[in-house]
């Protein structure tokens, strides 16, 4: 789970508002016990004191060890308490007795029980001080059966004896509560973070799929599996959001093709017309022809962008993609030859083998070969060059000014330099291309000025590179 600590984006974490909502809450949980804890010491200590007589007359009674005539013959406590009671015999101590109140068994091998001054035993009394060596004594008695006998124990404790575990035990439980509540927030912490970073990884993936959609990818849907119900209408949203996008994305290119489709029979025709037409004079008829080769273009072109958008239109193999690019540069030799410009091919002696389409392939070579020619001066090279890292197409004409690098990638846009009839779309279809493959399109000025004093007219040329490891 990767953690970011800038201050907004702790300010805006989930992880982040539920550990301090939680420590807070284990804070104040925390501190109303102590408190609570600090209150009844000192408001309601005689409370505390009876509640520890019975506790101990509950332990006396568990420990009376009884003989094989049913008489209680000696007691077996924990430890603790019985080094209590031989340790501190005039401030801790029992009696167990019978039910006419004989002493069986005691702490101090006393023979009477406790009493209140001048009184007999009285079972029926389960709570009572009395004062013995200058020390007030608190004495609880409890009766319990055995063998069909009844049997009575005394627990009892002074208030000497009290306050100092009062005392001791108030500072102990204090420091114990505020220990522990640091040990568990410290261990809660943890926790969360664990089961925090497993119920937010369905989030995180989510998250990756979204970041990971592009317009050659509109149908791809969010899963909600995994997903918290309270997140679940958030992603169906976002679904439900993406399929109109997807469905308004599939009308335009449908409109594209077919608009473009819809041209082409036009366009044939009214070429046709023109050229039967012997009434034109020859330099009318010359650029009503250049005007319908011009549209007829455009049109192919829209209609290869349309098809380069479209991820169905797309049939990827492992190819050599050497094969291509021999196809576009013979392609193109004719090009070349009406301008003036010799194409020079510098293919790998290895074969480059690639994952993609071949049509596509062939396609953006030849418009980035057919880019080059048109800015290649007469008697200039254009160089293609194919290796294993991906292929790249240079000219030796005036370069890319700085100014309009970042367009030259926009539909339809057409530097003020260009000198062919072209409709702007030609560096978009490669673009859509490249982008499909997982490749990297990009252009730079060739400043070598090396090869800038090589070349025909002194200019270094453009380069643009295509990369298969993007």
């Amino acid at each position: 789970m990767k953690f970011r600590f800038g201050k907004a984006v702790l300010r805006d974490s989930l992880s982040f508002r539920l550990l301090t909502a939680v420590a807070l809450l284990l804070t104040l949980i925390t501190a109303v016990v102590v408190l609570g804890l600090s209150l009844l010491l000192a408001l309601n200590p005689q409370g505390l004191m009876q509640h520890q007589l019975e506790r101990d007359a509950g332990r006396l009674i568990n420990g009376v060890h009884f003989n094989a005539a049913g008489t209680p013959d000696s007691l077996r406590v924990d430890y603790k308490m019985q080094a209590a009671y031989d340790a501190v015999k005039l401030d801790n101590g029992y009696r167990v007795l019978d039910q006419s109140g004989h002493v069986l068994l005691s702490s101090d091998a006393a023979s009477r029980p406790y009493t209140r001054p001048g009184q007999d035993f009285e079972p029926q009394l389960s709570r009572f001080e009395l004062s013995l060596n200058g020390q007030d004594l608190h004495v609880h008695t409890r009766g319990f059966a055995h063998g069909g006998q009844r049997f009575y124990v005394q627990a009892m404790r002074s208030e000497r004896m009290q306050k100092v575990m009062l005392d001791n035990d108030s500072g102990h439980t204090k420091h114990t509560w505020i220990a522990a509540a640091v040990i568990a927030m410290a261990i809660f912490t943890l926790v969360v973070l664990v089961i925090l970073h497993r119920m937010l990884k369905p989030l995180r993936v989510a998250a990756e799929a979204a970041a990971a959609i592009k317009m050659d990818s509109l149908s791809t849907r969010l899963s909600t599996r995994d997903i918290p119900s309270e997140l679940t209408p958030l992603f169906q949203a976002f679904n439900q959001a993406l399929e109109r996008v997807e469905h308004g994305f599939r009308v335009q290119q449908n409109f594209l093709a077919s608009a473009a489709h819809e041209l082409k029979t036009p366009l044939a025709l009214i070429r046709g017309q023109i050229e039967l037409n012997e009434q034109n004079q020859p330099a009318d008829r010359a650029q009503l022809l250049k005007d319908l080769d011009q549209m007829a273009r455009q049109v192919n072109q829209l209609l290869h962008l349309a098809e380069a958008s479209e991820r169905q239109n797309y049939a990827m193999e492992i190819i050599d993609v050497r094969e291509p690019v021999r196809e576009a540069v013979t392609h193109l030799q004719r090009l070349a030859q009406r301008r003036q410009v010799f194409i020079v091919s510098l293919l790998s002696d290895d074969a480059v083998m690639q994952r993609a389409d071949r049509s596509a392939l062939f396609a953006l070579t030849r418009n980035l070969l057919e880019n080059a020619l048109h800015h290649a001066p007469p008697g200039s090279k254009v160089y293609i060059e194919v290796e294993r890292r991906g292929l790249s197409v240079r000219d030796h004409g005036p370069g890319i000014p700085p100014a309009t690098m970042e367009m030259l990638f926009v539909r339809f846009w057409r530097g003020p330099e260009r000198r062919d009839e072209g409709a702007g779309l030609g560096l978009s279809i490669c673009q859509e291309i490249a982008g499909f493959h997982g490749w990297r399109l990009y252009a730079a000025n060739a400043a070598n000025a090396a090869d800038a004093a090589n070349a025909a007219n002194g200019n270094a040329g453009a380069i643009f590179r295509v990369d298969f490891q993007a």
